[in-house]
C-alpha cells in the first residue's frame, strides 16, 4: 500500500504536465526588409527559443536551431567542448523533420549550449522541399534529433506562409 500511493501521485503529476498547455512559449515571425527573416517558437524577448528557423531574402534555404536538453559536451578544452569520447564540437548529428507525415532527414551539427547546459542541434534545408510545403499548409512540425523529440504547439498558418514566402 505504501508503494502504490507515491507510484499513483507520480503518474498523476506526469499526466498533468503532458496534459497541460504550453503558455509561455508561442510562435512569433519577423520579417524585416533588410535582413535575416526568422520564425520562432519561445517565450518573447527571451533566450528561452526552443525552435527556431531562420532564412535570408528570396536564399531558398531555411536554417534551423533547436535547444535539446540532453548535453554531449561533458568538459571543455581551452574554448572547445567535447563529448565522451573527446571529439571537439561541432558534432555530427541527424536532425529529422516531420509535418503531415512528409519526413525530411538532414545532416546537421550540434554544439554545446552553455545557457540551458544542453545541446543546440544546427541544421538546413531547402523550401522546395516536400516537409516545406507540408509545413505551409499545417503549421505543424516535429523536430528528433539525438534521442530527442521537439513538438511544439502548431504555427499559425499565416506565419508559416510569411516565413517561408520571405525565403523563396
Amino acid at each position: 500500500m505504501k508503494l502504490v500511493l507515491p507510484l499513483a501521485a507520480l503518474a498523476l503529476s506526469l499526466a498533468t504536465a503532458a496534459g497541460a498547455q504550453d503558455t509561455d512559449h508561442v510562435w512569433t515571425v519577423e520579417t524585416p526588409k533588410d535582413g535575416e527573416a526568422a520564425l520562432r517558437f519561445g517565450t518573447p524577448n527571451t533566450d528561452d527559443q526552443p525552435l527556431a528557423f531562420f532564412c535570408t531574402r528570396k536564399s531558398g534555404q531555411v536554417k534551423l536551431l533547436a535547444d535539446l536538453a540532453k548535453q554531449l559536451g561533458v568538459r571543455q578544452i581551452g574554448e572547445t567542448w567535447v563529448d565522451r569520447a573527446g571529439v571537439r564540437e561541432p558534432w555530427p548529428m541527424s536532425v529529422t523533420l516531420v509535418s503531415q507525415g512528409v519526413s525530411l532527414s538532414l545532416r546537421g551539427q550540434g554544439s554545446a549550449n552553455e545557457i540551458t547546459h544542453g545541446t543546440t542541434a544546427q541544421a538546413e534545408f531547402s523550401t522546395l522541399a516536400p516537409f516545406a510545403a507540408a509545413f505551409r499548409k499545417s503549421g505543424e512540425v516535429t523536430l528528433t534529433a539525438i534521442g530527442q523529440t521537439l513538438q511544439p504547439a502548431p504555427a499559425p498558418k499565416g506565419q508559416v506562409r510569411k516565413f517561408l514566402g520571405f525565403c523563396k
